[in-house]
């Protein structure tokens, strides 16, 4: 969401890059809006999936990879390593961030951006029976089930520092679930996450409720609509948070 950081791709102060790697890309748009940014750097994007486009920017590239298992880049490669909305798909994370800082080059840096997997009310709207508490309450369970555990800002700083990097920051924006704020940029950003929130509740869910932890799909189906209504009720006054949690890792440069 560029929105909700002001437009910027990137928080970290890189300036002439020469090799950036997005992990876990996905469709691929961070990596071909950064490689517009900056023409001049070789853009990579892994992911295990192949859904992104053929067609982009000639300096950005896709290839087929599993950031689990031991990656194929030189030590020291890249100038700048990123990954957004990753940690579902993570069941090590000192292998990956092992792997980070062995291929970022020194001086380099590291970025990882992602949504907080909680809904938070400052005015009492939310009820504790809200439909969109109640889901996000559940989709925690299943992934803690899995192993998948969603890592707090404090968690990510301590391993990050552990692995070798410096200079370590942490930043987060608010994310209004639909546009019930006044000031207009957070109504624009609300009313986006309000688009996605309409389909995102059994995209995400019901093969979780479902297959994890074997709940009837009617009642999956229930969790996820109730959900889903509970995000087009302006007088429901959530949002969520946005962070970059381990935001600016730097490498040592001796």
């Amino acid at each position: 969401m560029r929105l909700a950081w002001d437009g910027s791709l990137h928080i970290a102060p890189i300036e002439k890059p020469q090799r950036i790697l997005d992990v876990g890309t996905g469709t691929g748009i961070w990596a071909l809006d950064i490689a517009e940014q900056f023409p001049m750097a070789e853009v990579i994007g892994t992911d295990p999936s192949p859904i992104q486009p053929d067609c982009g920017p000639a300096n950005c590239r896709f290839q087929v990879d599993d950031a689990m298992l031991d990656w194929t880049f030189k030590e020291n490669y890249f100038d700048y390593v990123h990954a957004t909305n990753f940690s579902s798909g993570v069941s090590d994370w000192n292998h990956l961030v092992s792997e980070m800082i062995r291929c970022t080059a020194p001086g380099g840096y590291m970025e990882i951006s992602e949504h907080r997997m909680s809904v938070h009310c400052d005015d009492g709207t939310m009820k504790p029976d809200n439909g969109t508490k109640a889901f996000i309450e559940t989709l925690r369970t299943t992934l803690v089930k899995i192993g998948r555990l969603h890592p707090d800002v404090e968690f990510l700083k301590t391993l990050l520092a552990k692995v070798g990097f410096e200079d370590i920051h942490a930043k987060q924006v608010k994310e209004p679930v639909g546009p019930w704020p006044k000031d207009p940029k957070m109504k624009s950003l609300g009313a986006m996450v309000l688009l996605n929130a309409d389909t995102y509740a059994e995209s995400l869910g019901m093969a979780a409720f479902t297959r994890v932890l074997g709940v009837d799909p009617e009642k999956a189906h229930g969790i996820c609509n109730a959900a889903r209504l509970a995000t087009r009720n302006k007088n429901n006054h959530m949002y969520g948070r946005y962070r970059k949690p381990a935001a600016e890792g730097k490498i040592p440069e001796n």
